[in-house]
């Protein structure tokens, strides 16, 4: 009965285990908010949703800084005139909106303030800036786990026209911004200057080279999943300072410029290097999804204040759809529902689980697409140490020959890699240009090899973040010889359980010895 109970067990685990593998190592493509009104904004593809994800992955070890955000101006895309949003009962679909639009991978909200009746008032509105921080908690709190969580940065106007008092006066008497955003966010979603100055001093920041600096930022995979941050708030104004807001950084921090840039677009990599200097590198102006990716190529982040209004928004999410994918081909990646496999075809195999990017020489653009991992094709390498330095390996070969435990193609000093923003994109492609490269396919190093729709980097043998995923035949090969040594075990345990042994049978009869001993001695007291 042990026996049959404990086949029992082992089955059902076995069982269990290889469903709930089998189960989960599609990664779902789901909306990570609550149900929004489909008439106010169009949701990501399964595609888009894949895509954003894996460029936010590639980008983990890179500082919070230089990361492509795109971003929304608020009271210029939704709280203007032509709106007619004062008083308009529109207070709900603005929150739905900015909600909607951090779900389509809106990542910056620039927000007008103004203090009113011991508050703070959104501008040309009736929304209380409480309002807003509710949302972004909503939605922070619904996305908080490492497949969705992402940066959001919050930068604030504070208005003081119409004001009996100076700004001086302003900043005296204004609310406790710190209890605001403690009870309507929580502190420990928010990255606070103090958090900045104890990473500086930890070692914990980096410049553009990858080395250590004291005046620095995090990367994105330390902000996000070691310290579980997800929100910082900036000035874009002179009225708060550490000691009446000390969880905001003041305007000095970002470089945020409004109409046209000052910056340039350079494509020498000690232009770029130069670029990538300024940190946190804003453009407030009107975008359209055919121009949006050109100030992203240039290593901008792009605040769209194109006005639209409130029932009609279907433009503003084109564009910004448009300008949150900037690696991937349309429709790509191809999305599956089943971990990876190679398949012979005849006698070729096939394995659609690496990524190609496509050079196109005749108008200077690169796009990635999912290709046959078997295929042969050159691979791009990357200098040590050097965001912008770039070699094209001509020898070909397949994804899985080029980087392997063999040895790489790339030469010494070089890595197989990857653009990880659309300025190093840029500059990959101003250095195919250079070289009067053809139109050309290379492997780049991503692959969902590991697991379905997870795109990684580190080669062929790079592991999903998101999920251990052990094949069944991989799970058998371990539980055999553990399962062989238990039934062993139980078969031995239950031998002596049942059988006597010489041990037992000798201590029988010395309890007989005994016994005939005991009753051969007198009872009582000798006298």
């Amino acid at each position: 009965m042990w026996i049959l109970l404990y086949l029992f067990f082992i089955w059902s685990s076995l069982r269990t285990f290889v469903t709930a593998s089998d189960s989960t190592a599609t990664i779902e493509n789901v909306t990570a908010t609550e149900t929004i009104s489909m008439s106010l904004w169009s949701t990501m593809s399964p595609q888009m949703t894949v895509a954003f994800r894996s460029q936010r992955d590639i980008m983990g070890n890179l500082t919070v800084d230089q990361l492509p955000y795109v971003g929304v101006n608020l009271r210029r895309v939704l709280l203007n005139n032509e709106t007619n949003m004062v008083n308009g009962g529109n207070n709900t679909k603005v929150l739905t909106l900015i909600k909607s639009m951090l779900a389509s991978e809106t990542n910056v909200f620039v927000l007008d303030l103004k203090r009113h009746n011991n508050d703070l008032m959104v501008v040309d509105s009736t929304l209380l800036f409480s309002d807003v921080l509710t949302a972004l908690q909503s939605f922070i709190a619904s996305t908080q786990n490492n497949l969705y969580a992402d940066m959001i940065v919050l930068l604030l106007n504070i208005s003081t026209a119409g004001q009996d008092y100076t700004a001086e006066d302003y900043q005296i008497q204004t609310l406790n911004t710190t209890f605001l955003l403690d009870k309507n966010v929580g502190s420990l979603y928010i990255y606070r200057p103090t958090d900045l100055q104890n990473d500086r001093a930890k070692g914990n920041t980096w410049d553009v080279y990858g080395k250590s600096t004291t005046d620095g930022w995090p990367t994105l995979g330390s902000v996000l999943y070691e310290q579980k941050k997800r929100l910082i708030v900036g000035e874009l104004t002179r009225v708060f300072n550490e000691t009446t807001a000390p969880y905001i950084f003041s305007h000095d921090v970002f470089h945020y410029e409004r109409g046209n840039s000052t910056l340039g677009c350079p494509s020498s990599v000690d232009g770029l290097t130069n670029l990538s200097s300024v940190q946190w590198r804003f453009l407030d102006s009107q975008f359209s999804a055919g121009d949006i990716k050109e100030y992203i190529s240039c290593g901008l982040s792009p605040i769209i204040s194109n006005p639209s209004y409130i029932n009609n928004v279907t433009q503003l999410s084109e564009i910004i759809h448009e300008g949150s994918i900037w690696s991937w081909d349309y429709n790509q990646p191809s999305i599956t529902q089943s971990t990876s496999k190679s398949v012979n075809s005849g006698s070729t195999l096939e394995a659609y689980n690496c990524v190609l990017l496509h050079y196109f020489a005749n108008n200077g653009t690169a796009t990635w697409r999912v290709d046959n991992c078997y295929n042969s094709d050159v691979g791009l390498c990357r200098y040590e140490n050097s965001a912008f330095k770039w070699l094209v390996r001509t020898n070909k070969a397949s994804y899985f020959d080029f980087d392997s435990y063999k040895g790489s193609k790339c030469p010494d000093q070089y890595s197989f890699n990857i653009p990880r923003t659309p300025l190093e994109q840029r500059s990959l492609i101003s250095y195919l240009q250079n070289e009067s490269f053809p139109d050309t396919e290379m492997w780049i190093d991503l692959n969902s090899i590991s697991v379905s729709n997870c795109w990684v980097s580190g080669g062929p043998y790079a592991s999903c973040p998101y999920q251990k995923v052990i094949s069944t035949r991989n799970f058998v090969t371990m539980m055999v010889p553990a399962s062989v040594c238990s039934f062993a075990l139980l078969f031995i345990v239950v031998y002596l359980s049942v059988l006597r042994v010489p041990i037992y049978d000798n201590r029988k009869n010395w309890r007989r010895v005994i016994n005939k001993i005991s009753k051969s001695e007198l009872e009582g007291v000798p006298s």
